[in-house]
């Protein structure tokens, strides 16, 4: 058993503090920590969150629970990023884009909508990397 003040526990904290998207060693797996942390939000439980290269879309939400971000999604600003999790993390709940959905999406991402006809207009129009 590692004591409290070891080097993992050292190690750990220098990552927290460098924060989400900022110097993360591994940003595929700092999304899915963050979609992860939304899934506690939001009350849901994907069964899987995947990674993976998507040409078309940002993300997906399978009926078996499947949650699938892009990994070109790691290069946008973090608002965007927890708009699509969050987006697909409410398909667990709710299939349609009904007026519950839009209700919790504008609930815990203020501002989604304009971020709704950016993806509408296609993947390559999204925001760019702005901090």
């Amino acid at each position: 058993m590692m004591k409290a003040g070891g080097a993992a526990y050292r190690d750990s904290r220098a990552r927290r503090r460098t924060g989400p998207g900022k110097g993360a060693l591994y940003p595929a797996q700092e999304l899915k920590r963050r979609a992860m942390a939304w899934a506690v939000t939001l009350r849901v439980n994907p069964k899987v969150i995947r990674v993976q290269e998507m040409r078309r879309k940002w993300g997906s939400c399978s009926s078996a629970g499947t949650v699938t971000l892009a990994s070109d999604l790691v290069e946008q600003e973090e608002r965007f990023q927890d708009y699509v999790i969050v987006h697909e993390l409410l398909h667990l709940r709710f299939s349609t884009h009904g007026r519950m959905f839009k209700a919790l999406m504008s609930a815990h991402v203020p501002g989604w909508r304009e971020f709704e006809m950016l993806r509408h207009a296609g993947k390559m129009n999204a925001p760019q990397v702005r901090v």
